[in-house]
């Protein structure tokens, strides 16, 4: 967690108490997106979308749960 106690010292996350329900919801949103990704018919680009959307939503909950918050997606993946 050095790593990224070290990006909050340079303001790049910030540090946020962990929230239960929060990082319920971010995993409920990527699975329904990462499910919605596997539905046949859907063009190539759209499914993409959709895997893309999910890896974002289940990144963004392994932060929060440990603490940590970012608004930049770069810092998220």
């Amino acid at each position: 967690m050095q790593a990224l106690d070290n990006l909050v010292k340079i303001q790049q996350l910030k540090p946020e108490p962990p929230d239960a329900q929060e990082f319920a919801g971010m995993c409920r949103a990527g699975e329904i997106k990462l499910n919605d990704a596997l539905i046949q018919g859907l063009s190539e680009d759209s499914q993409f979308s959709l895997a893309y959307g999910a890896a974002h939503a289940l990144s963004l909950a392994a932060l929060c749960w440990h603490g940590y918050r970012s608004d930049s997606r770069f810092l998220v993946f």
